[in-house]
């Protein structure tokens, strides 16, 4: 009996873990913007400030592809614009900036920018279907927990902007449109 009073408890506790791991993890744009004070005039999202330079070593990880190949982000950070995106496929708000990104990819990757997806608490078999799906034509990997914690993702999406020269620039945490990616996108070229 006291076995079984104790294991409730312990399935209690995760399954209360798991529920606010989840909420916190999936921030929405309105729980960003009350934890902002400046906001941009043009979108209302939370307004990051530029990034002071990072140290180089945060930028470099490695991850699996969705074919299970470990891939090195040495092949682009340093050597062209880059845009990371953290997001994953369960994520709504997530869900809804990928249609700005598709959009601004079309516009910046031919300029030499490329995106680099990191998909968090996802299986390599729904980001393939959901990329196809919704015209998700640049790089995507699977975030493990060492890229996570190394990039101190604390809720998705987080999309992280770094110039030619390996040079964070931006630093977005939650969701995002168009106007602000853009500016971004344009603050690496």
């Amino acid at each position: 009996m006291k076995g079984l009073n104790m294991m409730k408890v312990l399935v209690t506790a995760f399954v209360l873990f798991s529920a606010t791991l989840f909420v916190v993890s999936c921030s929405s744009e309105k729980a960003q913007s009350k934890n902002t004070t400046k906001t941009t005039t043009t979108e209302n999202y939370p307004s990051t400030t530029p990034v002071a330079q990072s140290d180089a070593s945060v930028l470099q990880f490695t991850a699996s592809d969705l074919d299970g190949n470990m891939q090195n982000s040495s092949t682009w950070v340093g050597k062209q614009p880059l845009v990371i995106n953290f997001w994953g496929t369960w994520c709504p708000p997530c869900r809804k900036e990928i249609p700005d990104l598709v959009r601004l990819y079309k516009e910046y990757h031919p300029k030499g920018v490329e995106i680099v997806g990191l998909a968090v608490r996802d299986t390599p078999e729904k980001v393939r279907a959901f990329s196809k799906k919704n015209g998700m034509e640049w790089v995507m990997l699977m975030a493990n927990n060492e890229v996570a914690y190394k990039f101190k993702i604390s809720s998705v999406p987080t999309t992280i902007f770094v110039d030619r020269n390996g040079k964070v620039v931006e630093k977005f945490i939650g969701m995002r449109g168009y106007e602000a990616f853009k500016k971004a996108f344009e603050s690496i070229l």
